[in-house]
Formats: structure tokens, sequence, C-alpha cells
């Protein structure tokens, strides 16, 4: 053994005396200096720039393994295809070092041959984003090239194509250019028809599926998404997912999946003809799941704190022992609700690591077929950090003090992340921004002194917004009218509008201005000014059939303006609101959303008589129905409203709730006495399904829920002998439903409470003209002969018929009208989905109910006598030579007779008019309407889909809305007013809520 170790030692002895005099020939030339460093075969590249470099200089000893170094570093450059060093001796003993490169030419030209699922612009901008160096006037080099090749291929593999083969086709140009073409055989489009998972027991695979995000199995939509094409990263994820949001998300911690395994399958069959299906081909994904066992929380522990004892964090997080471990509860509790909790107090910068030590992992004796788990989470606190600063930009219309007032934290105190999150809502709801999110908000932290400072990046909504508005409406007649609005005037977050507009039958202007914060304190205030002028035609009291009461609010185009009546209002109103928190510190959540506000209108409305029944020829005047002198309404209206949405357009989540109680008279003065509490509810949501929407991203659920009363109140009840007031109220105060601002599928103000009416008539000083007379209503009547009396030679009439056509509340006709309601119930749901750019997708279901409450007394509408033609329909009647109506047979007789030519009547027959003064009475049956809350039964419901596309500047969707009505009445009765239709389409402008 000695032996042995002895002549090991003596070799290695021996090599070190041989090698000795090598690296004494390497140390010992340092005698020998570098004369000059050359570089040559370099045109891009100065020889300035290439020493930069390199280690080796002029007068530095000659040393080869330097210049080994300096070659690799050359090489690490990405400059040159071929380096090669060398030395020659110098003139002065000396050597000189020679690097011979060869540059990577420029690449001047770049294709992509085949390229058929993207856009070349495309590729390149995936180039630039993975740093792969391939472009238009870049350096090329192979190593490169394998680079652009596996980022196209995963390009590819993402639409669909993951055998697709890429090649480089180099064209040499020039010694220094190049021009490269990729090769591109893209291959099939494979699409996936078929995703299972194979052994799992507890979730199905229609629930795993469901959760998955980015690889679908072929359906009706995924050929809108793509989102059924073969990608393996995807389908990595979207694993990694379902794994979280479902196996973990419901206690199976050992939960795991396999490595997918993909065929080619072949779905379908038939004879492959025309109009026969054919078969499809793609992949099928089969899944390996190794589901395990439920685990429950064992012991719970919380480790680091101070700020907060444990059971307090505990109580916040929501974990506690024995119940199901689900990593979805664990993220929102301990990666949302903790950070808020300790951001509120300034620390944020805390760390908090949930897990559990799987050696604690044991089956539960509670739970058979279960598994318990300690669970602990380790907490670093950090320092609590004070505001120091805090500053806004892109404002450069509104001024800062508009941001600042509405920020719930201030510079110099503890930095608050909740009141931070609750402050950029508020700024949102203003109105005046684009979405402000969490990451507009850049902090600068100084771990120091413990101090923040943030930046808050805005982006201004254009403030000026004008809209011109115009067309016919059955009320409205023809019009045109301008909307010009702003909410921002002076940059202090001031709004102002004005509205004009005009047409044949109205005429409107409206001005309204509120200052958001008076003399700098939180009390908004406004005012808004309006006067209408609207004509219409009466309809419905005439006798003759000229119309009925239900064609009260219908304009009909055919009348001559003089035959129309006028209602005028005017008035002006006056409101405020402050804070909740202003009134009362003990609902601080109230108080931070919440306002009080103080509303007070006065308004003045007449309905006058059309300007025939004001002239001084009383032969002309028509029936009133509607008679209105100037009631003045004074109301004031205090106000709850609350509001946690984060957009005043288009909110994605949060509620509002607003309640009013409006009074009107008794010690405000004027004419009417009304009493008018409302309720109305909105709530917003994302979708709470995984899969959210059909196109990719996220949908919103929102509904509103409404309900509002009008009714009088006191012993009087004003009546104005027409149907401008019904039971005291005003008729156009009263709720009829229908439209697209309510129930999308029903005509506006189609849905209302119907009650019976009856007509009857009194005629006198009836007279009978001839029907060839100019005038009839002027002409000389005929003379009347009783029966039995001679008759004469001229016409004249027997006193029969004018006693035929006298009547003295003669029931002429029986009907049912629309009066509106004095309480409505509304119900709205929609599910929003986000389509592309400004188109929107909205399903939506739309339910509500006008019906009466209160019980009322019976009206009665008394027309002013009116002289007028009293023929059935203006339709002459003949009169025999013995002054009788003539009989059908007697006349045919005669004309035989006679001879008489058609279209004449025969020698001593006569067509006559009859004419009198006519006076109506409408009976009115509000006792015989249904009341109570039974009215609900009758309500109506829509469903259906409205496209919505967003107009530019006036910031309002134009809408397409298909709607389907369950229970509309499509057939006639004789309390059906209006014909209600199962489906409809329609267009509008605007929002339902």
């Amino acid at each position: 053994m000695v032996r042995t170790l002895l002549a090991a030692l003596s070799v290695i002895m021996l090599m070190a005396l041989i090698q000795t005099p090598v690296t004494a020939r390497e140390t010992q030339e340092p005698n020998v200096l570098v004369e000059e460093v050359v570089f040559q075969g370099n045109r891009r590249f100065p020889r300035e720039s290439l020493l930069y470099y390199i280690q080796t200089r002029k007068g530095d000893p000659y040393n080869p393994a330097q210049l080994e170094r300096d070659l690799q570093a050359l090489w690490a450059q990405g400059f040159f295809s071929m380096i090669r060093v060398f030395s020659r001796d110098g003139e002065q003993g000396g050597k000189v070092v020679v690097f011979d490169v060869q540059e990577n030419p420029i690449i001047r030209d770049l294709k992509f041959s085949g390229l058929k699922s993207m856009q070349e612009s495309d590729v390149l901008q995936k180039f630039r984003e993975r740093k792969v160096g391939v472009s238009k006037e870049e350096a090329w080099d192979r190593s490169k090239g394998q680079n652009a090749i596996r980022v196209l291929k995963e390009l590819l593999e993402e639409k669909g194509h993951p055998d697709a083969a890429v090649t480089v086709d180099e064209e040499a140009l020039s010694t220094a250019a190049i021009a490269l073409t990729f090769m591109i055989n893209e291959g099939p489009r494979v699409r996936v028809l078929k995703i299972e998972f194979e052994g799992n027991k507890v979730f199905s695979s229609k629930k795993l599926r469901g959760a998955m995000k980015l690889v679908k199995q072929k359906g009706l939509f995924t050929v809108f998404s793509s989102k059924d094409v073969y990608n393996p990263q995807a389908l990595d994820q979207d694993l990694q997912r379902v794994r979280f949001f479902v196996l973990t998300g419901n206690g199976y911690l050992d939960a795991q999946f396999g490595k997918p395994w993909v065929e080619g399958m072949t779905q379908g069959g038939g004879i492959p003809l025309p109009l026969l299906r054919k078969p499809k081909k793609g992949l099928r994904i089969v899944v390996p799941v190794e589901e395990g066992k439920p685990y429950r929380f064992g012991k719970i522990s919380v480790s680091g704190n101070t700020v907060f004892t444990s059971d307090q964090i505990l109580a916040v997080i929501g974990l506690k022992e024995g119940e199901i471990i689900k990593s979805t509860v664990i993220q929102k509790g301990v990666y949302e609700t903790l950070r808020d909790l300790y951001g509120s107090r300034g620390y944020i910068q805390m760390l908090a690591i949930p897990g559990d030590n799987e050696q604690t992992r044991r089956d539960d004796p509670a739970h058979p077929g279960a598994r318990l788990a300690d669970f602990s989470i380790d907490i670093e606190e950090g320092k609590q950090f004070t505001l120091s600063r805090l500053e806004f930009t892109g404002n450069h219309i509104t001024r800062d003090k508009v941001l600042r007032r509405e920020m719930f934290v201030s510079e110099g105190e503890i930095f608050n992340q909740l009141a931070w999150k609750n402050s950029l809502l508020r700024l949102n709801q203003l109105g005046l921004f684009e979405e402000i999110k969490e990451e507009d908000g850049i902090p600068r932290t100084n771990d120091k002194e413990g101090t923040v400072e943030y930046e808050l990046k805005v982006k201004e909504k254009g403030r000026n917004q004008i809209q011109f508005t115009g067309g016919a409406s059955g009320i409205g007649g023809s019009f045109f009218g301008i909307d010009y609005s702003t909410n921002n005037l002076l940059g202090y977050g001031e709004s102002l509008s004005v509205s004009l507009a005009a047409g044949n039958r109205q005429k409107t202007a409206s001005f309204s201005f509120t200052e958001p914060y008076v003399f700098d304190r939180n009390i908004s205030a406004g005012f808004t000014v309006f006067t209408q002028s609207l004509d219409f035609f009466s309809g419905g009291l005439a006798f003759g059939g000229f119309g009925s009461l239900s064609g009260s609010s219908t304009l009909a185009f055919g009348i001559p303006s003089e035959s129309l009546f006028t209602q005028q209002s005017s008035g002006i109103s006056i409101f405020s609101s402050t804070p909740f928190r202003t009134l009362t510190k003990k609902f601080p959540k109230l108080g931070q959303y919440g306002r009080v506000g103080l509303s007070y209108s006065i308004n003045k409305t007449s309905i006058k008589d059309p300007p025939v029944n004001r002239d001084a020829d009383n032969t002309n005047d028509i029936p009133v129905s509607f008679r209105q002198p100037n009631i003045l309404t004074s109301t004031i209206t205090p106000s709850f409203f609350y509001s946690s949405l984060n957009s005043a357009l288009d909110p994605t989540a949060g509620q509002s709730f607003s309640l009013t109680m409006g009074l009107s008279g008794g010690i405000l003065g004027g004419d009417v006495k009304l009493i008018q509490p409302g309720m109305e509810y909105k709530w917003f949501r994302p979708a709470p399904w995984k899969f959210k929407s059909i196109f990719g991203k996220p949908g919103t659920l929102g509904f509103r829920a409404l309900a509002t009363h009008i009714g009088t109140y006191g012993a009087t009840v004003f009546n104005s002998n027409s149907l401008s007031f019904v039971g005291g109220t005003p008729i156009f105060s009263r709720f009829f439903l229908g439209g697209e601002q309510d129930i999308r599928g029903y005509n506006i103000r189609s849905i209302s409470p119907v009650v019976p009416t009856e007509q009857r008539l009194t005629t006198t000083q009836v007279e009978v003209v001839l029907a060839s007379a100019t005038d009839p209503l002027n002409a000389t009547p005929l003379p009347v002969k009783m029966t039995g009396e001679p008759g004469i030679a001229d016409a004249f009439v027997r006193q029969d018929l004018i006693t035929n056509f006298t009547f003295t509340n003669r029931l002429t006709s029986q009907s049912f009208i629309p009066v509106g309601g004095d309480t409505q119930m509304l119900f709205n749901f929609e599910y929003r989905v986000p389509i592309a750019g400004p188109l929107t997708a909205a399903l939506f279901l739309d339910v509500g109910s006008a019906f009466n409450i209160r019980s009322y007394r019976d009206q009665q509408i008394i027309s002013n006598p009116l002289k007028q033609i009293l023929n059935p329909f203006g339709v002459p009647i003949t009169v025999n030579a013995d002054g009788q109506i003539a009989t059908f047979e007697e006349e045919q007789a005669a004309r035989l007779a006679q001879g008489t030519p058609p279209g004449e009547i025969p020698l001593g027959f006569n067509d006559v008019l009859v004419r009198g003064f006519a006076q109506t009475t409408d009976n009115i049956f509000l006792s015989r309407g249904e009341r109570g809350w039974k009215g609900l039964r009758n309500y109506r419901a829509s469903t259906g889909i409205e496209f919505r596309f967003q107009l530019p500047v006036v910031n309002v969707p134009f809408r397409l809305i298909w709607a389907y009505n369950p229970n509309a009445k499509t057939q006639p009765s004789p309390n059906q007013i209006f014909l209600e239709e199962r489906s409809v389409f329609r267009f509008s402008i605007g929002r339902t809520f």
C-alpha cells in the first residue's frame, strides 16, 4: 500500500516538472507587450466601439488566455457570424493582435409566405414582445431564426394549427444584406370536438368542462370565439384554473390532473352528399383526474400579527375550524379581505402567506372519507405609511379641488387603503372621467420615513354633448329639437343643460343648472325652468261616432289646428342635497354613499278650448272633454338617495336606492292636494358563473325594482268636469306603463287600468234642412206638419221626424277607457354582455303593472250644448212626399214608376239633414274599476334580447330590441283598449335603467 502511494506521488511530481516550462512561458511573457490591436472585416462597427467589449489594450502584456476571453466577449454581442483571433510579431519586438471578423448581414427584406391565420403585423408585434430580434434593419444570425420559428409555432398553435411547419429561406442581397422568407405550412386547423375527464367520481365532466375558459369543445358559439382550437399552453392554463376553482376550491387539496392525451376522432356521419350531414374531423382530449379526499380545517393559527389579534383576523377572513378548506375562500379572505383590513390602518405592504403543513394532514374521525389539515397564516405587517402627497394628472379641464374633495384620504394622515378604493368609486360616480381603476394610482413609498406619495392618472370624458332630435309622434306631431348639456362647465363639476323643441303640435323649452359644491361646502343646489305648449285632439265626446274616450290622448293628423286643444305648462323647480353624514355620524356606510335632498317645484297648467270654441261663431264649436282652468301645483319633495354604483352610466357593480315623498297643496298652497311616495332600487354585479360570455368578456347582471303611488288627501277633491283629472289627480301624473323605458314589448302608455263608461245624449231645438244646402247649420229649416195636417207643394217634414231626433239623456254608446293607475310596480332584469367595442347585447325580462289601490267615485262630464248635424255619421235621410222617412221599398217603387236614373232620387222625395243643439253626458264609472292589490294580477311581462350601440358624443346607446310578450292580450275584448302583440321588433335610443 505504501509503495503504491509513493509511486502515484512520483508520477504527479514528474507531470508537474514537465508542465512547469509551458506555464512559465505563459506567465513569463509579460516582457512581450501588445504593440497594436487591429480589427479587420468590420464595416458597420468602428474599431473604437469594438474595443469597448474587450480587455486587451495596446501596451498590455501579451496574454493568450485573455485573448480567448475577449473572443468570447465579442461572440456574446451577436454582431458577427465569424470571429478569428491571431497575433503576429511586431516591429518593436512585441505582438500585434488581430481580430478577423465577418459581420452578420442586415435584414433588408422580411416576408412570411403561407401565413393565413393572422396578420404579419401580429407576428412582428409578438416578435417585439418576446425580444426575438427579427425585423427589418436588424442584424441577422441563425440563433435568432430558431427563436423566431419557435414563437411562430406557438402563435399558430394558439390559432389551432399545432402541426404547422416553419422554415427560413435566406437570400443574400449583398455581402452585408439579406432577405428572409419564413416558409409556413400551417396545416389543417384542428378543432376540439370532445373534452373528457377520466377518473372523476365526485365532480361531473360537465362541471369540470364548465370551469374551462380558454379551451372549449366545439359548440354553437365557439365558431365566433375560436375557443375550440387546440392550444396545449391554453389547455394547461385551463386545467390549473379548474383545479383551483373546482377541485381545491371544494376542499380536494390532493387533486391532480394527469398528462392529457390527444387523439383524432370523427363526429357525426351520414353520406357526404349535398344537403346531407358530413362527418366532422377533429380532436378528442382525455384528461386523467385524481380527486383524492376532501379536507377540512384542523387547527388554524396566525403568526406575526401585532396590529390585530388572531381572533379578529380569523373573524374577518371567515376561516373556521371544521369547515371545508376552499381555495377560493382562502384567496378572498387572506389576499383581499385581510389586505384591506391592514390597508385601512396604513399597512399597505402587509404580506400574508397562507399554507398547511402536509405532515399534519390526517383522517377526520368526525367525517369518514374526509381528512383534516392544520392551517397557518404567516403575516409580515411591514411599516405603517402616511400619505405625504397626492397629485392628479390628466385633468386638463377639471380642477384639482373637484377631485380632491371627493377623496376620503388626506395628506398628512395615516393612509387608508380601503378609503382609497372608495374614493375611486366616488370619482367614477361623477361621470366626468373614463373608468378609473386601482392600477391608475401609482404609489411611491419611502420605507425609511414611512411615507407614500400617490399619483392618480385620470382621463376626462368630453364634457359637452349636443343631441339633435326630431320625428313624428302620436301626441306631439312632427317636431325638431336640440339638446345641449355640459357636465363640467367651468371645471368645477357644474352641470348645465338647455333643451329646445318645436313642431306643428308642440313647443318645449327648459333650462337647468346644478352647482355640486355651494360656497365650497358639500351641498349641491340647482334649479330647472321649463315651459311647454302641446296641441292635442280630445276626441270622444262628439255625437255621431266621431271617436271614443280612449282616443283622448291621441292626435288625429287630419284634424285642423283650429279644432285642437292646447295644454300650456310652465314652472320652476329648485333642489338641494347634502351627504347623509353631515346630519349624523351613526351610520358610517350610509353617510359615505348616501345623500339627503329637498326640492320644491311650482308649476301652472291650463287647457284651452280649441280656437273654434273661442271665436264669435258658436255654430262651429266642438265638444269639450278636457276643460281645465289655470291649475297651480305647489310641491315639496324630501328624498334620500344611496349609491355605490361604480359608474354613472352602464355600471357593472354596486347598488343604489332612492326614497322620495312628494307633497302638494295644503300649507304649500296651490289647487290640488297630492301625496306621491316613491321607491327605486338598482343592483349590478358581474355574472357569478365562470362561463361569463360567449365572447370571453365578463357579463353584468342588473335589475331594477320600482314602486310609486300618487293620491289625494283631505276632504275636498279637485274636479274639473273633464278627463284632465281622475279622482282629483292630474291624468298626466297618473301611471301608464309600456315602452322602451319600462316594459319593452308594449306600446308606450298602453298598460293601464280601464273602467266602463257610457255616453248619453240630450238634443233640443231640432230642425230639418235640405241636404243640398250650402250651409246646413244656418240654412232655413223645412216646415213641420203634424200628422193629419194637409201637406204643401214644397218640401216639408212631419213632427214625428223631429220627435225621433229629440232625445233626453238617451244612451248612445258604452265602452271602456284607460284612466291610468294611482300605483305602479315594475321589475326589470338584464344580463349584459359586451361583444366588441361599443356593441353590447342584453337579455332582459320586464314585469310590471299599473293599477289602482284606492277606490274612486264616479265622474260625470257634461259637454256644452253645441249646434250640430244629428244624422248618424252625417249621412242624409230620405223623406217621402208626405214628409215621413221613406222606406226602401217605397223609394224603389217610385224609381221604377218614374224611371229615375241611378244616383238621383224620385220626384217628391228629398234628402235632408237633421240639426239641433246636442249635449253629451259621459259617465265614467270609476267605482266599477278593479281596485286593491288584486290589480297586480293584470301584470304584463316582456322578455327578449336587445343590441346596443353606444353612439359617440351623446353618451346614449342606439337600441335594436326584439321582445316576446308571453301574456299579451292578442284577442279583442270589451275591456281591451289596445291590441297587443306576442312578439315585436323596436328601435330606440336611451336606456331602460
